[in-house]
């Protein structure tokens, strides 16, 4: 199950203003935040003790009590953050720490969310699928390429688009033997989210995967993947959470080889790849 410090994080660009000063106290001052009362919480927010309670309720938890325990479980000798910003005083060794390290920690808090029966009926929808067509824009267009070769390799239909009039115009000739791949790191990339939404429209399986439970994408989505790369607000030059996204991608085509009947002969793809790059290699 996802830690308190992960949903907060994922959530938090949903968050009306009084909650997420709540949130960014716990970010802020996540050793002391468990010894303080619910009155406490609301005054260094500058927010009502109501205000507090919805968002331990929109966390899953029943009442303050249990979430201020499972914070303290959560936070008691641990190190709170493996991912820190990385400033102008760092030195090379130091940003190149950060990165690992944050990457490290975006992979475990990942893993803790994902859904292993949702990966599952993921990856059989994509065996028996007619097309698996993929959606994504700038960075996550990147990685849809890479899926949608992948996926190629065990003999399915795959393919990837990340210009906004082809997103429009596949998600449209999509049907019910189809499956629609949605990928952003925000949620809310315009064309990622209607491609997906006109897709799951005219029938077709829709997944997606997000950094944030509460985004457009998972809206328009019938199976979501959320991955949790730590950042508590979406930015627009932000590190993204490609690595987490590519460990889910990897995941479902290992479920799909798995599951798949009748895989071709891969080898005989790989042999005459490195056959042609001899050759080039030779000229």
């Amino acid at each position: 199950m996802p830690g308190v410090l992960v949903k907060i994080r994922s959530l938090y660009p949903s968050l009306p203003a009084a909650e997420r000063r709540v949130a960014d106290f716990i970010e802020q001052n996540p050793e002391r935040a468990p010894h303080r009362s619910v009155h406490e919480f609301a005054r260094s927010g500058s927010v009502s003790v109501a205000s507090v309670s919805r968002f331990v309720r929109k966390l899953g938890f029943e009442d303050f009590k249990e979430f201020k325990l499972e914070l303290a479980r959560e936070t008691s000798g641990a190190v709170q953050s493996l991912f820190e910003a990385v400033t102008p005083k760092d030195t090379d060794a130091e940003i190149a720490r950060k990165v690992f390290l944050g990457d490290i920690k975006s992979l475990e808090d990942t893993l803790k969310m994902l859904s292993f029966a949702d990966l599952s009926s993921a990856a059989k929808a994509i065996c028996g699928c007619r097309r698996l067509v993929l959606f994504g824009i700038g960075g996550s267009g990147y990685v849809a390429h890479d899926a949608a070769l992948r996926f190629s390799y065990l003999d399915l239909q795959a393919e990837a688009y990340v210009d906004a009039s082809q997103i429009i115009l596949q998600a449209l000739r999509l049907g019910t033997s189809d499956v629609a791949l949605g990928i952003s790191h925000s949620g809310r990339s315009a064309i990622t989210v209607e491609g997906t939404r006109l897709a799951r429209e005219k029938g077709a399986r829709a997944i997606g995967i997000s950094n944030y439970l509460r985004s457009p994408l998972r809206d328009a989505c019938e199976i979501f993947f959320c991955t949790s790369f730590p950042e508590n607000r979406v930015k627009v030059a932000a590190i993204s959470s490609r690595v987490a996204q590519l460990c889910i991608l990897d995941a479902l085509y290992l479920l799909v080889a798995r599951h798949k009947e009748g895989l071709w002969d891969v080898e005989r793809a790989n042999a005459l790849t490195e056959r042609m790059l001899r050759l080039k290699t030779r000229r």
